[in-house]
């Protein structure tokens, strides 16, 4: 009789505990994710401090991006990420390399005329929250650079067949373009009715949903 109280009071433990990190805690960290971004800093480190980070703990990622053309912009901080940024200023794109305490994550970002935008990442995280109009997001599981960078290449040429959009005469800046973004997807989320309780859905479903599955061009027409 005592073992089967245990066994229920461990039950209802259990049941309790994923509860509250369904219905109280993803609500919560959806919500402080968005206030932060409200007013993001973005801190670019000296560049006495670069080398640390693009020949020590990113000389494979330094290496495919000088083979490709790809040139260094700077190392940045944002809370207790640091992103390694490179540029391809002849196709309006970025190549980003986050350094996070959850991991290490790629990412292409492709500007246009206009305020539309590319990324293409391999991190789920980035597919967390609804793109907002004019931003197009698609994320794989590939950790080839080369491999990921065609992907992106490939979405590329079908967004400018398709919608007809332009690359701008001048790259921007990538604070300027990375803050621009990242503003965007706030004012997005914040427009969504009762986002933080919509966040349990986007989590635990949209983002693993659209995770390896590359842009529908026909939806993001329409919704664009």
């Amino acid at each position: 009789m005592l073992a089967n109280v245990n066994l229920i009071n461990c039950f209802l433990i259990v049941m309790g505990m994923a509860v509250f990190y369904l219905f109280v805690l993803i609500p919560v960290l959806i919500y402080y994710a968005i206030q932060h971004m409200r007013s993001p800093k973005l801190i670019l480190l000296p560049d006495a401090e670069w080398d640390e980070y693009y020949e020590k703990k990113c000389q494979v990622e330094s290496d495919w991006a000088e083979s490709n053309q790809f040139i260094q912009v700077g190392v940045y901080r944002l809370q207790q990420n640091f992103i390694l940024v490179w540029q391809d200023v002849e196709n309006a794109t970025y190549f980003q390399v986050t350094l996070s305490p959850y991991g290490w994550f790629h990412s292409f970002t492709t500007v246009f005329d206009e305020d539309y935008s590319l990324i293409t990442a391999n991190d789920r995280e980035s597919l967390v929250f609804p793109a907002p109009p004019k931003r197009f997001v698609q994320s794989f599981g590939i950790e080839s650079l080369d491999d990921l960078h065609e992907k992106h290449e490939e979405t590329l040429a079908a967004l400018v067949r398709v919608k007809h959009l332009e690359l701008p005469e001048h790259l921007p800046g990538f604070e300027e373009a990375y803050l621009s973004i990242v503003r965007q997807q706030h004012e997005h989320v914040r427009s969504v009715s009762f986002y933080p309780i919509r966040g349990i859905w986007w989590y635990h479903i949209s983002r693993r949903a659209k995770f390896n599955q590359p842009l529908d061009l026909q939806q993001a027409v329409l919704e664009h």
